[in-house]
């Protein structure tokens, strides 16, 4: 990529050069491709993190593809190997992209005016739009809204359920543990507490299994316990 190009403004690329990116990644079976590129976007400021935060989420999306080819590490493995950021970061940014910008059903004109916020606003809507805990009138408010702004939207709709104390999340054993067995989905609570509450079968055998895998631990917003 030109420095010009890398000098455009971010609305005007619409991150049209994600999609091609990806494209090569994919159909050359390789996600250095994609890192390489990612890490050109982290050292531009000119760019705003929705643009790593699509990039993770395709090349997340798409990572069975990338084991077919060779690559044995999971992905936030990869790019704690390979790019600027940590892996548990781009996990986040994945899990917002697919929320605000896939998944949501939020109106066009509002979603392509949040492609303009900065991203540590945006990982503030992960949970409360993947909830519906949002409407058009509070993400329209969300736009114009500073952090702080944002901040309070997000607690005001969701209630307590923004509090450390009563926040609640879940993990998937993807690999073997000493007290959960591989592929359990263990919530937790914000002070400790766990529980085994579902199990998901990750030894799947065929391309289109492995790839409904992965969507569902993407839709459930499933990180890796270690």
């Amino acid at each position: 990529m030109t420095s010009v190009q890398m000098s455009l403004p971010f609305y005007s690329r619409d991150l049209a050069d994600i999609d091609t990116i990806l494209g090569r990644a994919i159909a050359a079976g390789d996600p250095l491709i994609a890192s390489e590129y990612g890490n050109s976007i982290s050292k531009a400021i000119t760019l705003r993190g929705v643009a790593l935060a699509k990039l993770f989420f395709g090349m997340r999306d798409n990572w069975e593809l990338f084991r077919t080819s060779g690559i044995e590490e999971d992905f936030p493995d990869f790019v704690d190997a390979h790019m600027l950021v940590k892996g548990k970061t781009a996990i986040k940014y994945a899990n917002m992209y697919e929320a605000v910008f896939v998944t949501a059903n939020i109106s066009p004109a509002i979603r392509k005016q949040l492609f303009y916020k900065p991203v540590e606003s945006l990982l503030l809507l992960t949970a409360a739009v993947r909830e519906g805990s949002l409407d058009d009138e509070q993400l329209a408010d969300v736009v114009i809204l500073d952090h702080k702004g944002v901040r309070d939207v997000v607690r005001k709709s969701r209630g307590d359920a923004t509090s450390s104390k009563t926040h609640i999340y879940a993990r998937l054993v993807q690999r073997e543990h000493t007290v959960y067995r591989k592929g359990t989905i263990v919530a937790f609570d914000g002070e400790g507490h766990s529980e085994a509450v579902g199990y998901l079968l990750l030894e799947a055998h065929t391309e289109h299994g492995r790839k409904y895998v992965e969507r569902a631990k993407n839709i459930l917003g499933l990180e890796d316990i270690r």
